[in-house]
């Protein structure tokens, strides 16, 4: 049995996927890699954590690049700690990178309450406890919804040193768009922490009227990050249209690859 099994949600083949790449130029070899391309990342991560070998899971992107000693470094954390989480870098330096800040969640090691699909891992016991990853959420707030539930059981150890690069977004218009899609999910989640629909509406209506939602410091950034809560607002308003059944509204459709983009 081997040590570690990563797990990677992708439609890409096998020998274009950048992070088994990067892992298999690694010294470290006792892993197996289990690409699944469900039909969402849930479902995909959920089907690798049944074909699972290995007690110690890694779930990666397929655009994820793990650092130098990746693998050494997670199979030593999980030794002594249930759930673990690592540092998350975009790769350029550009105005997408000032909406990146949540990935960085600092310089020291601690516990914290959240963790991202592109650089987590975790113990098979704890989808025993608590679950698996919520296959109502196609993409966005999937991790968030998860973190909750093993937090009830579990706390979640964020080691810097645990890295990972990854894009949060290709472009400007890749990251409105991402932030639509996300912004799609909300309402469910909404609905399954018990918010009344009144205070859904509130908070819509909050994210468009709020005029610090439009400030930047800079007229590129106040451009990028106004047209980002245009587009969230609209997916929450979308959102709550389709109800939690995921019914389609409207003519959005969600694909399959916008599903797998992280």
């Amino acid at each position: 049995m081997p040590e570690l099994s990563v797990i990677v949600p992708t439609l890409k083949p096998r020998d274009e996927i950048e992070s088994v790449a990067r892992l298999e130029s690694q010294p470290f070899d006792d892993y197996e890699v289990l690409v699944q391309s469900e039909d969402s990342a849930t479902k995909a991560r959920n089907a690798g954590i049944r074909r699972a070998s290995a007690e110690k899971l890694v779930f990666l992107d397929d655009d994820s690049l793990p650092t130098d000693g990746y693998l050494e470094r997670v199979a030593d954390l999980l030794e002594r700690e249930s759930v673990v989480t690592g540092k998350i870098v975009h790769p350029r330096s550009d105005v997408i990178e000032r909406f990146a800040s949540h990935y960085d969640q600092g310089a020291t090691p601690r516990y914290v309450t959240r963790f991202w699909g592109c650089n987590a891992a975790c113990r098979a016991e704890v989808f025993e406890a608590v679950g698996m990853w919520d296959e109502n959420i196609t993409w966005g707030h999937e991790e968030k919804e998860l973190a909750d539930r093993m937090l009830t059981r579990y706390p979640i150890y964020y080691d810097p040193e645990l890295l990972v690069v990854h894009p949060y977004a290709d472009s400007v218009r890749d990251y409105w768009r991402k932030q639509y899609r996300l912004e799609l999910q909300t309402p469910y989640l909404w609905e399954k922490e018990g918010v009344p629909r009144s205070q859904q509406y509130f908070r819509t209506a909050q994210k468009v009227v709020n005029p610090m939602n439009y400030v930047g410091t800079s007229p590129k950034h106040a451009v990028v990050r106004a047209g980002s809560n245009l587009m969230q607002f609209a997916g929450r308003v979308v959102g709550m249209r389709r109800g939690r059944d995921g019914t389609d509204v409207g003519g959005y459709s969600v694909d399959n690859e916008v599903r797998y983009r992280r």
